[in-house]
């Protein structure tokens, strides 16, 4: 007589699960050599056509229209400038434009912290001062008014 094996708890059953799948796992990844998976990807890629293709294109230095184009579209987008001004401009004049506001815009864009708060500050004390100077042109203007009116009296 063949005694069945007695059937396992459930939690002893998903234990026995796990270390058979950690098993399994470690026994795939150690036929595996990923490095040579990578590499064998890489390869692939840079022998697809449409890669090479774009490579191509990557490489290719712009024509003066198309550099010009895109200088028109960043001046439109970033500055708001509008397309009609720049009709009848040549590839020079527009550059000119260009890489002044694109300096501009990487200035502003590569300054520091401290440097931003610094700006802000020298700011605050314009207005400040600018809100003093009016309070003092308030109160002699009161005074001059007095004076008048002391003046028309007599």
């Amino acid at each position: 007589m063949v005694e069945e094996p007695k059937p396992l708890k459930k939690k002893q059953h998903v234990e026995m699960d796990e270390e058979y799948a950690r098993k399994f796992h470690a026994e795939l990844n150690k036929d595996i050599d990923w490095d040579l998976g990578i590499d064998h990807v890489k390869k692939k890629a840079k022998e697809d056509p449409t890669v090479q293709r774009y490579q191509v294109i990557k490489r290719k230095p712009q024509t003066e229209a198309q550099a010009r184009k895109n200088m028109i579209m960043y001046l439109k987008n970033v500055d708001g400038f509008r397309l009609n001004y720049f009709k009848g401009m040549s590839y020079d004049d527009i550059r000119l434009i260009f890489e002044v506001k694109f300096n501009s815009n990487i200035d502003f864009l590569l300054k520091t912290k401290e440097q931003i708060e610094e700006e802000e500050s020298t700011a605050l004390q314009r207005i400040n001062e600018t809100l003093a100077q009016e309070a003092a042109k308030r109160r002699k203007l009161n005074e001059e008014v007095e004076d008048f009116k002391r003046h028309l009296k007599i």
